[in-house]
């Protein structure tokens, strides 16, 4: 009688296709020249988005289209020198807010496969603070990496999960 042990071999191939499976994602904190994946380029408390999402904006001539929208009250102007085969725009807006206080700042970047993830830091008036008795729309330009992911998605504590698609 023979006894075989097959178990350590099941182990052993569980072991391997795990290490290979994980080998295929692709996981990085910043680009290939060491440039970060995104950083916050200005913010407002009146951006004139008044419910919370993202506008990804690709060019100077984008830029330069919603910069002409009658209800946009941030200026992005300067963002028009943005070199675009690099970075694109991303603005980050919370929605429209009844008092002054909030906004958005960036906290985290991370590339995982094709997605590209932004962590927010939700900024809040404290309860028992005097603040401006006037409806605001905050909101955040991120310069992103333009390449290396097709989704971007946007979460933070406060904010709702968006997500983009380009």
């Amino acid at each position: 009688m023979t006894l075989r042990i097959v178990f350590p071999r099941a182990a052993v191939m569980v072991s391997l296709a795990t290490f290979l499976l994980t080998g295929c994602a692709t996981q990085r904190e910043a680009t290939a020249s060491g440039a970060p994946l995104a950083r916050q380029v200005t913010a407002s408390e009146h951006c004139g988005l008044t419910a919370p999402g993202l506008v990804y904006l690709a060019s100077a001539d984008e830029v330069r289209a919603l910069s002409g929208l009658p209800a946009q009250t941030i200026n992005l102007s300067a963002l028009t020198a943005l070199d675009f085969s690099r970075e694109h725009l991303l603005l980050v807006a919370l929605g429209q807010r009844s008092t002054g206080g909030h906004g958005l700042t960036l906290a985290d970047s991370e590339q995982q496969g094709g997605t590209l993830q932004l962590e927010m830091d939700v900024h809040r008036p404290a309860p028992d603070a005097m603040v401006t008795q006037v409806m605001t729309t905050p909101c955040t330009a991120l310069a992103v990496t333009a390449s290396g992911w097709r989704t971007v998605t946007v979460h933070g504590e406060g904010l709702p999960t968006l997500s983009r698609s380009r």
